[in-house]
């Protein structure tokens, strides 16, 4: 819903791109917040292929009460340390994700959207 906020007649695709998320996984998530009423889909007079989406009403009332992102929270506060700061951080962050293995994770599973279930035990 924030993008679709920042920029009114985005398209679904775009918003992919820009959160990077597959184009199935935003349109479910669409689907979702559409059957809300709090996104409208529109489809060009022009080009019927492509689909804007905007805010409601409602959808913006929502947003407006919405907590800030946690991303861009920790990114306001991140950029407002000193560099020497930053770079402590980065570099000790680097250091645990290497003690953990965490290039060899697969963390896909965690940014699925829907229900998590159990794997299956072998």
């Amino acid at each position: 819903m924030h993008e679709v906020s920042q920029t009114d007649g985005i398209t679904a695709s775009r918003i992919a791109q820009n959160v990077n998320l597959s184009p199935a996984t935003v349109t479910n998530i669409l689907d979702r917040i559409e059957s809300r009423e709090l996104v409208t889909r529109v489809r060009s007079q022009m080009d019927k292929r492509r689909v804007s989406l905007h805010l409601t009403e409602k959808g913006k009332e929502l947003l407006l009460k919405a907590p800030q992102p946690l991303q861009e929270h920790f990114i306001e506060k991140f950029s407002g340390l000193a560099e020497w700061e930053q770079s402590l951080l980065l570099s000790s962050m680097q250091r645990i994700a290497a003690m953990m293995d965490a290039d060899k994770l697969d963390a896909s599973p965690l940014l699925e959207v829907g229900a998590l279930t159990q794997a299956p035990k072998e």
